[in-house]
């Protein structure tokens, strides 16, 4: 696992620079890439839509680094991939795609922007109100640019040239192509077509192309035109003639080792700029950003087109460098083109650091490549692969040590030692054993030096156990239920429970076996149930191999709010989805009965039948958003499209009536709360967990079972249609609703049984 700082940032707190919405929701991770790289990763939610932003930021006053353009081996025209471009790199720590391209035919192509690479002109610039990036002396610069080319004939005449290595169908001008273009050899010239060929500055061959390539000299260059659209290279040049050339940029290129195209200037000195090349929507973006003089360079990619992130506008792009902390910053290519790939100190291959919507092949791919080597270990870093562990279980350890540059290290290792500094426990082979209840903080040393530091909670008393409800299998199957089986404390605090001989299972052995990792498998045909136990919790897994049934025992959470009370406002709410048949129709009509005798309710699933609803129940709808004021509490209800929380309104609403001076929030929605995107889930869980520093919050929805898990303070209730059940003995015996007594200073729960 890698080594992350995270910030967890709810209610709207947090901003771009000039953003007009603040997103609901922000988190932030924090990477070592190498000795003065950083990575950092930005989720970001708003409601309607999600952003996912990555952030290298590399220091190139630091001596091992430096600032390269990647290019195809084949030519100036070739295009690849920006892993492929990387991997033939030795040493390269990140890459980011880098100008806007044009296809012409086959496989050449070429940038709209200069290329310099090593201090080598390889393509010449096409639009000025395009910009570029300048790299000399280790120090990155930004500037809109103009370029001037000229050949001038031995009797004085001179001609523009065009371009220098851009393939074109178009030869009324004069086009140069260089020894880096196509490994050396020109596009296919039409018939007709003029050809000059320089070599050390005098003209070596000359003719006109009757269809096909021609070699370009390892020192010279070839000049083409059409002579009959613009009469030149034919009547001006012979044999043995010199030839004088003059290329000039604006700004001058003279000490420049590195330059590569971009389109608009996005941020100068600080502050946001005119867009002169706009790609218009939301889109993904790559950008290339430089604190105030130039030396530390930062690459920026924003996902788009997904579900976890949308992509920005160039405006918004421009708003994102700000918060990164650029003061100037070049757009680069984007959409399909945006890709960053990069080593890590967690993972040394190279891999994406973005989620790119496709693996596009690209024209060029800027890049920091470090030149440090290898050595002997200077520290670690350390973490726990769970927060939290059950009492008398156990977790593993990350230990992830580095050389003094923050690489791989090449020796050394050994002399790493872990330290239970706080609390009690042992550790081998990296995995640690509490022993005891308290909170244990563990040490990482390399020879007597602490480096890093991590923390464990124990959870010693569970409050409820989280495992899959029923496991379908044929004979002989297995499901593999390693770290699906987890327990939580009263404050929902969740530990994976990696020795399930801690839950007492019990279960048929005829029928079913379960392996220490939570491995299940069916040895024969028949229903049967694991029972897991810890103190007053219980949870059962329901094994079914073939058609069979089960009535399996119910789970038990303990929580201090479930308790049973006949004081308080009555808050009912019953599940029904199913009224189709006279039994339906009879029990909804007892349930209804039942329920008007309450403060207030809420069915969750289903239509309800009207003319079985009394006029007089206090009826929360739950077919659209909605929000209401029952006693001392709000009641949200949440509408679904498909089994999602659609963004859009809703969301903002929501987080809006989460900040009410309520003591009780209840959440109600007719299925378990499904979501677009993990962000999504993220954000709805971050937000309620917020509230719960002054509130209690519940999340209630319809379910297969009767049950609570308690995440973060939040309690999540499913409450089970009866009708879930093909029985109808096991529907009457299983009926429930779940009510809430509610009083000025306390709020308790229970499922209740509705025919008893």
């Amino acid at each position: 696992m890698k080594r992350i700082i995270a910030f967890i940032l709810a209610f709207a707190i947090y901003a771009c620079a000039s953003a007009s919405a603040a997103p609901l929701y922000s988190s932030t991770e924090e990477e070592v890439v190498t000795g003065g790289v950083t990575l950092t990763k930005k989720q970001q939610f708003f409601g309607s839509h999600a952003l996912n932003i990555n952030c290298v930021t590399a220091d190139l006053k630091n001596k091992n680094l430096s600032f390269e353009l990647l290019k195809h081996s084949g030519g100036s025209d070739k295009t690849a991939t920006v892993k492929d471009l990387a991997q033939k790199e030795e040493n390269t720590v990140v890459a980011i795609n880098g100008d806007f391209f044009s296809a012409y035919k086959g496989d050449q192509n070429f940038s709209l922007g200069i290329e310099v690479k090593d201090g080598e002109l390889l393509q010449s610039h096409i639009n000025t109100d395009m910009a570029a990036g300048f790299l000399s002396e280790n120090v990155l610069s930004f500037s809109y640019l103009t370029y001037q080319g000229e050949v001038e004939a031995p009797d004085g005449t001179k001609m523009p040239i065009a371009h220098i290595n851009k393939p074109t169908d178009y030869y009324g001008a004069v086009l140069m192509y260089t020894p880096e273009f196509n490994a050396g050899t020109s596009p296919f010239l039409p018939e007709g077509i003029t050809a000059v060929t320089v070599t050390d500055n005098v003209v070596t061959a000359k003719g006109v192309s009757l269809g096909g390539s021609i070699s370009i000299p390892e020192d010279g260059y070839i000049l083409v035109i059409d002579d009959n659209m613009t009469p030149f290279l034919e009547y001006k040049f012979n044999l043995g003639d010199t030839v004088k050339t003059k290329i000039e940029f604006t700004p001058s290129i003279e000490n420049v080792e590195t330059a590569f195209g971009g389109g608009t200037l996005l941020l100068k000195d600080g502050k946001k700029t005119e867009i002169t090349h706009n790609v218009a929507g939301n889109n993904p973006r790559s950008a290339i950003g430089t604190n105030e003089d130039g030396t530390v360079v930062y690459f920026i990619t924003v996902d788009g087109r997904q579900n976890q992130s949308r992509g920005v506008s160039l405006s918004e792009l421009a708003d994102i460098c700000l918060d990164l902390g650029c003061v100037n910053a070049l757009n680069l290519d984007g959409g399909g083109s945006t890709q960053m790939v990069g080593k890590t100190l967690n993972d040394d291959s190279l891999h994406f650091i973005n989620s790119p919507i496709e693996n596009r092949k690209v024209i060029n791919a800027p890049a920091i490549v470090s030149s440090a080597k290898s050595g002997d270990a200077a520290g670690a870093f350390i973490e726990a692969e769970n927060d939290y562990v059950l009492a008398g279980d156990s977790v593993k350890l990350i230990v992830t040590p580095y050389d003094k540059n923050y690489n791989k290290p090449s020796s050394g290792t050994e002399k790493i030692k872990l330290v239970v500094s706080e609390g009690k426990g042992r550790i081998k082979d990296n995995i640690f054993y509490p022993q005891g209840n308290e909170t244990a903080v563990i040490d990482v040393y390399l020879s007597g030096k602490k480096t890093d530091s991590c923390t464990v909670s124990v959870i010693s008393e569970v409050s409820g156990i989280i495992a899959p409800r029923e496991i379908n299998l044929k004979k002989g199957e297995s499901y593999k239920g390693e770290g699906q089986i987890k327990v939580f404390d009263k404050q929902g605090k969740t530990a994976v429970v990696r020795d399930l001989t801690l839950l007492q299972p019990r279960f048929d052995s005829n029928l079913v076996s379960l392996s220490l990792d939570g491995t299940v498998k069916a040895i024969s045909e028949g229903a049967s149930e694991i029972k897991l136990t810890h103190g007053n919790a219980q949870r059962s897994i329901e094994v079914i191999c073939g058609d069979y049934e089960i009535d399996a025992e119910k789970p038990v959470t303990k929580d201090p709010l479930a308790q049973q009370s006949d004081a308080g406002f009555v808050f009912d709410i019953y599940a029904s989805s199913k009224i189709n048949t006279l039994f339906d129709r009879a029990a909804y009509a007892h349930n209804m009965n039942v329920l008007k005798k309450a403060d207030a309710s809420v069915i969750i699933g289903g239509d309800k039948p009207h003319d079985l609803t009394p006029d007089r129940l206090s009826l929360i709808r739950t077919d659209s958003y909605s929000e209401s004021d029952i006693f001392n509490s709000k009641v949200i209800t949440i509408k679904q499209d498909k089994g999602k929380f659609s963004r859009g309104e809703q969301w903002k609403k929501l987080a809006e009536a989460l900040k009410s001076a309520a003591d009780n929030i209840f959440i109600i929605s007719d299925e378990a709360m499904g979501f677009v995107s993990d962000i999504d889930r993220k954000a709805f869980h971050s937000l309620l967990t917020e509230a719960t520093k002054e509130k209690n919050v519940f999340v209630i929805s319809g379910g297969e079972e009767n049950f609570c898990r308690i995440a973060d303070g939040v309690r999540y209730i499913t409450v089970a249609d009866p009708r879930q059940e093909d029985s109808i003995s096991l529907s009457i015996k299983n009926a429930c609703r779940l009510t809430f007594r509610i009083t000025s200073n306390s709020i308790t729960y229970n499922f209740r049984k509705l025919f008893e």
